[in-house]
Formats: C-alpha cells, sequence, structure tokens
C-alpha cells in the first residue's frame, strides 16, 4: 500500500488510525486495498483506489452490508479484500462526518466526509429563506462547513436584496455567482484547494448541474461524460438536466466534488443542535427571558415577544425556527417507532426460524 496515491482522494491519519495491525500488514501485502466509494448506482459500488487516475473499481458487496443504503454513501472509505479478478468490500471505515436526511420516514445517508457543504440557490423566484435555513440546520448538525451560493445573478438587477437576506441568517461563507458571468466563480477558489471535498446542494433548477461544469472539469472526463445542461427556460428560469445520482469527481487542481441530485423535500432528523446553530439569534433571546422556562407566548418578561413585537426578530424566521423544532421531535418519534417495529420483526422472524428448526430435529429423533 502506498499511502502517497491515497492522499490526492483525501486519505488521512483519521482512517489510517481505523486500521488494527492485521489489517495494516494485509495493505502492505496488497492483499487488501483501500478505496473511496465514489458512486453508488442502486446495487452497484465504485470506488477509486490507489490507482485512481486510471479510473473507478466496481466493488462487491457482501450480504451482510445489505441493503446499500443503509451502509455506504459515496464519499465513504472502505478497505476490501482479492477475489480472484474482483473486490470484495471488508470494512466500511468510521467517517468523519455523514450528510443525512429523512425520506419516506427512513434515514438517507447523502454523502460522507466532506469539508464543506455549498448550498446552492438562485437569484429568482426559486429563491426561499426559510428553505436555506432547513438546509443550514442540516449542514450544522452533520458538523460540515456550508457556503451559500447565489446562482444565477445575471438573472436579476437587485443582486444586493438577495444578498441581504442571506447576511440575515447564521452564515459566514457567502459567493454570488453566475456561470455567464466567469469572474464572479473566483469568490469560491478560496474553498476550491486540493483534497479539499464538497457537496453541492440545492432543489431543482436552481443550477448545480451548470455550476459543477463551469467550476470543475473532470480529470478523465471526455465529452460525452460532461453533463447535458440545455438554454435556460423562459418561462420558469430552470435549466433542463436533472441529476439522478451522487457521484464523486476530482478536477485537475485535485479538488473532490460531489454533486446530488435536486431535493424537492428535505426533512430533518434529530437535528436539534443544527437548529440551535442556525437559530442562535432566537437562542441568545430566550437566555434573557425573565423566566427561565419562559415559553414565549404570553410570559411577561419575555425577550422573544419583545423582539417580534418590535420587528427586530422576523416573525417568518421565528415561526420557521417552531415549524423546524416541532418536525424534528415528530420525525425522532416516527423514527425510533419504525426502528422498534423493524427490531421486533427481525426478533419475531428468528423466534419462528428456531421453532422450525426444534420442529425439525424433534420430527428426525422420533424416525
Amino acid at each position: 500500500m502506498n499511502i502517497s496515491t491515497l492522499q490526492p482522494l483525501d486519505w488521512n491519519h483519521f482512517f489510517l488510525q481505523q486500521t488494527d495491525t492485521q489489517t495494516f500488514e494485509k495493505l502492505q501485502s496488497n492483499e487488501l486495498l483501500i478505496f473511496r466509494i465514489s458512486a453508488i448506482h442502486r446495487s452497484v459500488i465504485k470506488g477509486l483506489g490507489s490507482n485512481w487516475p486510471e479510473g473507478e473499481v466496481e466493488l462487491l458487496c457482501p450480504e451482510y452490508f445489505q441493503p446499500i443504503s443503509e451502509f455506504f454513501c459515496v464519499g465513504d472509505w472502505v478497505i476490501a479484500e482479492r477475489t480472484n479478478e474482483h473486490f470484495r468490500i471488508f470494512k466500511v471505515l468510521e467517517a468523519k462526518n455523514q450528510l443525512e436526511r429523512l425520506s419516506n420516514h427512513k434515514r438517507q445517508l447523502m454523502a460522507a466526509n466532506l469539508d464543506y457543504l455549498f448550498i446552492v440557490t438562485s437569484a429568482n423566484s426559486n429563491f426561499n429563506i426559510k428553505r436555506l435555513e432547513r438546509y443550514l440546520a442540516m449542514a450544522y448538525e452533520c458538523q460540515i462547513e456550508p457556503v451559500i451560493v447565489l446562482n444565477k445573478i445575471d438573472l436579476t438587477d437587485n443582486v444586493d436584496g438577495f444578498l441581504d437576506q442571506i447576511r440575515s441568517l447564521s452564515v459566514h461563507n457567502l459567493a454570488a455567482v453566475s456561470v455567464l458571468e466567469p469572474d464572479s466563480l473566483l469568490s469560491l477558489s478560496h474553498f476550491l484547494i486540493p483534497t479539499a471535498t464538497i457537496a453541492m446542494v440545492g432543489s431543482s433548477g436552481v443550477g448545480k448541474s451548470s455550476l459543477v461544469d463551469a467550476l470543475f472539469t473532470h480529470v478523465q472526463k471526455k465529452q460525452s461524460d460532461i453533463q447535458p445542461v440545455r438554454e435556460i427556460r423562459e418561462d420558469d428560469d430552470k435549466g433542463k438536466h436533472t441529476t439522478t445520482s451522487r457521484q464523486l469527481i476530482i478536477n485537475e487542481q485535485g479538488v473532490l466534488f460531489i454533486d446530488t441530485p435536486g431535493i424537492r423535500e428535505l426533512q430533518l432528523l434529530n437535528a436539534q443542535e443544527g437548529i440551535k446553530q442556525t437559530f442562535d439569534d432566537i437562542i441568545r433571546l430566550a437566555q434573557e427571558c425573565k423566566f427561565t422556562n419562559c415559553t414565549h407566548q404570553t410570559e411577561p418578561g419575555c425577550q422573544v415577544l419583545q423582539a417580534l413585537e418590535g420587528g427586530i426578530l422576523p416573525l417568518y424566521h421565528w415561526q420557521n425556527h417552531q415549524k423546524l423544532l416541532k418536525e424534528d421531535a415528530f420525525n425522532a418519534r416516527s423514527a425510533q417507532g419504525a426502528y422498534a417495529q423493524k427490531q421486533h420483526q427481525k426478533t419475531f422472524s428468528k423466534k419462528i426460524f428456531r421453532e422450525q428448526m426444534k420442529y425439525r430435529e424433534n420430527k428426525g429423533n422420533k424416525k
């Protein structure tokens, strides 16, 4: 194993220290190999290893790692063993962070081991400040540094109006760009450093795929591999390309990038800390209330109510805070109930299996 060949994929000591002596020796002798998952297409997993400039390698997934969606996501590091001409996943290394959401009442892994999360919105009717707050809560909960990217600034004469709304949020990184104005993309150069892993999220139609193609050139990208993006539709300012799967790509400068499909609905799960960070202004106000158990409804000396009445705290901001807290609590209870039901079904199935085996044994002994 040549560690230096994995470093461009953002391999570091955090992952190396997860290998025991025996595993490390097998890695040194190439009995085991390390890969970073670059794509997942239903039941097919592809990874980049020490020979990553030569392309992806298909990885076989054992039955005990099924279903794949519950164990793996793009950006994960795995250890695989050689089986003839194939590579079979042996172990999944702990991720430093994971981007996840709730989908169909189930936890869905979206990407792993990220340095930045580009939250893309557009300077048109698609802009939604409440949606940005939701994305920020997800980023903070997953311990990923967010960067809000206001895209398609060529479509408006009021860029400052959009930026003022974004600056009211709890976010330090902000960029206003347009793929039609190349100089504007320089505002993102601070984050585009070698070995940095960046994921891009946002609703459909905000121009994520166009932005990817403008910022990055895949090391091995052929003309046919470039994501087809047509002209903007005049009726709704949206492009016609839709990303349908997540994939890890690398540009010529060594930046690793994960594009994700447009998210129609983002449901939070166990995101209390992320919500606190997103609405830290409300948290600070609540700490100044007269009563420590203030519900911010009718109590005297409530600083939140005073801020709302004085126009200091926007009503939509407060209402979205309350909405996300309730949603997160409901989803946590639902997910816990679904997990308990699933465990009960497993236990029941095992019990039936044991009874069947016992019956067959007794039947055989009688003979």
